[in-house]
């Protein structure tokens, strides 16, 4: 079985909240008789909380829920309360080390104060798993739930401990998710193991699962790049509120799998853009294929109508085959023209277009509908047009006469590019009144290889069903990108002409281009080499000039190829721009490094600036206005100096070892081939470099230099950073 990315109608999806944040209300229902302290009652005894000593685990916050009405009281930083009378369920929430807990207490309150301490080292490990050795967890999150709806969440941490309980109304909902060992965004996980439990009223001291891989439910997920590879993770939400994520192909397929009776939401993540997936729903034993990104994108129907006398139109954005929209991936601009003999109406950017009355009577009518896709990652159809000429009697209520053709395109790749070889176009044609305006016919498919400049027919064959057809392209080796355009008419005369520009790619790299008037120019980035720690802001400012005085800008930094690049920094939202005059503005685009680390040790290096920009006048295209040098942070651990004490005379040897960053997830490792400085300082003196010594592939290093005349202290300094020297701590020694 096959489908397509769930998503909603352009609409719709305005009104209805997302499927994740419909979950969450659902267990985040406060109840309405919730306080943060308790109601003062008749015979109300003081009860104090603490947690176990020396168990070197700080609690965070206590939850005190009435075990018959379910009633929740949040102590918040309080370490005590008042109760009435009965019995309660405490929890405790907690994180020391790697660990985050939920510590479980029932108690009774009675005739006199007391105290309930929670002990930390009674909660279990908690794992969900597979048979697959090699896997690694990439998050694991876990609430305790009510039945009142009331939640208890634990802290974010790799690791997840919780007290087991026998408490009827309580539930704990865990879900883990899991990759191959050592994926990144540079080398993404071809699977994913989407792991989800509840375990109801009981949570045995028992705490690990594991199910086989044939147990689970598979679902295989074809993701086709918009013109090139972005980095892009697989989001999920369970029942319990929260989100895991895996590094996934921004192009090409990985499994997802999913635990029995799981209930999940999937999304892929693409730099600024999401895929909706839905609800996981596939059956253990299931096999399904979702495919999401398929080209070419183009214009979903819409709608235009007659009524008393006036036309209204307000025809969708363009969506890829898998029906998620192109405005969720990139800056689309629309316009819409409507003219009848000598009149002219026109709508702006997200407006309907509504005429003033029109005169009775059979008229003839050319809709024109246009969009702009401005991105420096999504670069497929760039531009797409859709033209139709109609005749209609305005005084009557229908739908307008229009037909709508649908493009599609075999034998493309995982990029959304066509190889060497031939591509099968297939075209469906309908029209909106159906049989009312007679059989429809595709008249003509034609494409370009310059953005329309110049088209070249091809020949059509009609398919056995009315308006369909087909037709072969072989697109020569030197073309970087195919447009299409097809015609279609019905028995009425009513027709249509839908252009879209870089439907694909062809098998040539795509060249920088530059029409019309926009111009990009003063970028202004990082000069310097930058040490990625993973915390900075990296900014990029640049000028946008245009007659228009109105650009649409975007830019991404990749590394690698600007076709196929290893590795994308995208900015979390649109650029901010501040105008300079009637024709020129400054634009500051700021980028986070957060993701570097997690895109693997061969990124390191040279980065490359792309901006592109669209405006009235034309189209800027620049693949590598700038460049920034990105490298992996440096560490010297505490040198270690042997002998102590050390003989007058005799000689010493230092040893440490020189790491950096793999930006993989994973600890530094060695840094090899660097030549590392052992440094000495006498008292108060200044440091002297005494000896150097050069790294083996461990990253590891050892020198030996003559004794010093007296008492002093010895570091390893590596000079070799752009960002500064790297020092280690120092070892004292004393000469006897």
């Amino acid at each position: 079985m096959t489908r397509s990315a769930r998503t909603l109608s352009r609409r719709a999806r305005r009104r209805v909240a997302s499927a994740s944040a419909a979950l969450a209300a659902l267990l985040l229902a406060t109840p309405a008789a919730a306080h943060a302290v308790p109601l003062q009652a008749t015979g109300a005894h003081t009860v104090a909380f603490a947690v176990k000593p020396g168990s070197g685990v700080p609690i965070a916050t206590v939850t005190v829920f009435d075990r018959t009405t379910w009633q929740a009281y949040e102590l918040g930083g309080s370490t005590r309360t008042t109760l009435a009378p009965g019995s309660y369920v405490a929890v405790a929430t907690a994180a020391a080390g790697s660990a985050g807990y939920l510590i479980v207490r029932t108690f009774t309150v009675s005739t006199a104060a007391q105290t309930v301490t929670f002990d930390p080292s009674a909660a279990k490990n908690v794992v969900l798993h597979t048979d697959d050795t090699a896997a690694e967890r990439t998050g694991i999150r876990a609430t305790l739930l009510t039945d009142s709806s009331g939640t208890v969440s634990a802290p974010v941490a790799r690791d997840l401990r919780v007290t087991p309980f026998s408490v009827p109304g309580l539930a704990l909902s865990v879900h883990e998710m899991q990759q191959r060992a050592g994926s990144s965004q540079a080398s993404p996980t071809p699977y994913v193991y989407d792991l989800e439990h509840v375990w109801k009223s009981t949570l045995p001291s028992t705490t690990t699962l594991k199910w086989n891989r044939t147990q689970l439910g598979a679902e295989s997920v074809v993701v086709h790049g918009p013109g090139t590879r972005a980095p892009t993770l697989l989001e999920s939400t369970s029942w319990a509120p929260d989100t895991l994520s895996a590094p996934v192909t921004g192009a090409g397929k990985f499994t997802w799998y999913a635990s029995p009776k799981a209930h999940l939401i999937g999304r892929l993540v693409s730099g600024t853009g999401v895929f909706t997936l839905g609800y996981y729903a596939n059956p253990v034993g299931g096999t399904e294929t979702l495919t999401v990104g398929t080209a070419p994108v183009q214009p979903s129907r819409g709608y235009t109508t007659l009524s008393g006398n006036v036309l209204t139109s307000d025809e969708d954005l363009p969506r890829d085959q898998s029906g998620a929209y192109q405005s969720d991936f990139a800056h689309v601009s629309e316009s819409t023209v409507l003219t009848q003999g000598d009149r002219t109406w026109t709508a702006g950017d997200r407006q309907r277009l509504t005429t003033e009355e029109l005169p009775n009577g059979p008229q003839e009518f050319t809709l024109s509908h246009t969009t702009v896709a401005t991105s420096a990652v999504y670069r497929l159809s760039t531009r797409t047009q859709d033209v139709w000429r109609f005749r209609a009697d305005p005084s009557g209520s229908s739908a307008a006469p229009l037909i709508d053709p649908v493009l599609a395109a075999s034998g493309l790749d995982a990029f959304g590019h066509v190889g060497t070889g031939p591509v099968t176009l297939s075209v469906s044609a309908s029209g909106r009144l159906g049989s009312t305006a007679g059989a429809v016919t595709v008249t003509g498919i034609a494409w370009s290889a310059d953005d329309g400049a110049h088209w070249t027919d091809l020949p059509v064959t009609a398919g056995t069903k009315a308006g369909t057809a087909t037709a072969r392209l072989t697109a020569p080796t030197t073309t970087p990108w195919v447009s299409l355009r097809v015609t279609a008419a019905d028995t009425l005369g009513n027709t249509v002409t839908r252009t879209l520009t870089r439907a694909f790619g062809g098998p040539a790299a795509a060249p920088e281009g530059h029409t019309g008037a926009p111009a990009i120019s003063d970028v202004d980035i990082a000069d310097v080499a930058l040490v990625v720690t993973g915390n900075q802001e990296l900014t990029a400012d640049y000028t946008v000039t245009d007659p228009s005085g109105t650009a649409a800008a975007d830019l991404v930094l990749y590394h690698g190829s600007y076709d196929r690049p290893t590795g994308m920094l995208t900015e979390p939202s649109r650029p901010v721009c501040t105008p300079l005059s009637a024709t020129a503005q400054r634009c500051t685009a700021t980028l986070s490094t957060h993701d570097l680390l997690r895109l693997g040790a061969a990124n390191a290096g040279t980065w490359h600036l792309a901006v592109v920009a669209d405006s009235a006048t034309g189209h800027v295209e620049d693949h590598d206005i700038a460049t920034v040098t990105m490298v992996r942070k440096a560490h010297l651990n505490t040198v270690d100096v042997t002998p102590e004490p050390v003989t007058k005379g005799g000689r010493i040897t230092a040893t440490g070892t020189l790491t950096h960053d793999d930006w993989d997830g994973t600890a530094p490792s060695g840094y090899a081939g660097r030549t590392v400085k052992l440094q000495f300082c006498k008292g108060t003196s200044s440091w002297t470099t005494v000896a150097t010594g050069t790294t083996d592939t461990g990253g590891r290093v050892r020198i030996g230099a003559p004794a010093p005349s007296g008492n002093g202290r010895y570091r390893l300094a590596y000079t070799g950073d752009p960002g500064g020297p790297i020092l280690s701590g120092t070892d004292g020694v004393t000469v006897r």
